[in-house]
């Protein structure tokens, strides 16, 4: 499991270094309270499936990784919210920390998780990565990862 992060971590940073490369535009870089302050906006406007914030907040080429290993784009991610196929209940996040990288930041941390999709209602412990961008328009979600905390037996 600690092989998988840190190999996780080490394709988020490379992602991070490309990112930079390919955009060539010139970003201011991100503060550890700035990085947190995006990751609780994230929380706040997907748990209220804000539309209009999700579009302003996350990036074009947005990819969201859920706990059940189903990936979407940001388009299908806010499809979902948008048609009520998906709906969060407010979203807490705990025990955040954000390691910063010049342009970008991955803020860590865990949250409780009650979504409702097609009737069934999902409900756990996560730990997430949210990958902060420092964009020329501000900072941006790039990328969104869960992953499942297994309950006690």
């Amino acid at each position: 499991m600690l092989y998988f992060a840190k190999t996780f971590l080490q394709s988020l940073f490379a992602m991070v270094l490309l990112f930079s490369t390919v955009t060539g535009a010139h970003a201011e870089t991100v503060s550890t309270s700035e990085a947190l302050s995006t990751a609780e906006k994230w929380a706040t406007v997907v748990g209220q499936a804000d539309i209009a914030g999700l579009n302003e907040l996350l990036l074009n080429d947005y990819i969201h990784v859920h706990a059940t290993a189903l990936v979407e784009s940001k388009a299908r991610f806010i499809e979902a919210l948008q048609s009520g196929a998906r709906k969060y209940d407010p979203i807490t996040i705990e025990e955040a920390n954000a390691r910063l990288f010049g342009e970008s930041a991955v803020v860590t941390g865990k949250f409780v998780l009650k979504a409702t999709t097609r009737d069934r209602v999902i409900e756990g412990i996560n730990r997430f990565v949210i990958l902060v961008i420092s964009t020329p328009g501000g900072l941006r979600v790039a990328h969104f990862q869960a992953t499942s905390i297994p309950q006690a037996k």
